[in-house]
């Protein structure tokens, strides 16, 4: 056999030499190594939650937080008061002791649950419930048409803190209206005094408008 051409050995060096150089311009430098991405822990139904959330309640929230959930009153109670909070902070106090307060003076005729959104089970309820931030329904229901001072009816949504969009005067209109629909009249506005020290609705006990008669109670309208 002969000598191999010259020109092919040459060809093939530099092919060798090619090949080496892509490689290590495709091999990622030590700056272009990715972090490895942190997932979220699951609970038992796959359910995705933040790992760094801790799970807690307001000063607010008298009663014990179980899995996210709290509740106090009668199960049978025609009328429920639902409080959405998150657990991290203090967000949304004023508006469970309120919540609180409007359980002591109307004991055998309302059940309030205590819900804790940052946390999976909490977040699964406000989820199932159609909820989507802090605040408050009734019955299922976050926006309801009720009188005002001249008997005139206007919207009052509860689907936020007290204070930002209602008042708890309004508060207590729409469940008069709720408890004159179920009752057959309307609520205990007699509230004990808030708990919470610097709290803007400790001193004014708040007198709302009890409504004359089921004849002249509106529909109760709420948005889903």
């Amino acid at each position: 056999m002969g000598r191999p051409n010259r020109k092919w050995q040459l060809l093939g060096v530099a092919g060798a030499l090619g090949l080496v150089v892509a490689v290590c311009l495709l091999a990622p430098g030590p700056e272009r190594r990715e972090t490895p991405k942190k997932t979220p822990a699951k609970d038992e139904g796959g359910t995705s939650t933040p790992p760094t959330m801790a799970s807690g309640k307001p000063a607010g929230v008298p009663v014990e937080i179980k899995d996210g959930i709290g509740q106090i009153g009668d199960p049978k109670a025609k009328v429920k008061i639902e409080v959405f909070y998150p657990g991290h902070g203090d967000c949304g106090s004023e508006t469970a002791d309120f919540a609180y307060r409007v359980y002591e003076a109307n004991k055998t005729r309302v059940r309030v649950l205590f819900i804790d959104f940052d946390s999976a089970k909490g977040g699964q309820y406000q989820s199932k419930a159609g909820m989507h931030c802090s605040g408050i329904a009734i019955n299922g229901k976050q926006q309801f048409k009720v009188p005002d001072d001249k008997g005139k009816l206007q919207t009052v949504e509860i689907n936020s803190n007290l204070g930002a969009r209602w008042r708890d005067e309004q508060f207590l209109r729409v469940l008069d209206t709720v408890f004159s629909k179920e009752y057959g009249k309307p609520a205990n506005h007699n509230l004990p005094p808030s708990k919470l020290t610097g709290s803007s609705h400790s001193k004014s006990q708040p007198q709302g408008v009890p409504l004359p008669n089921k004849a002249n109670t509106p529909d109760v309208q709420g948005a889903k």
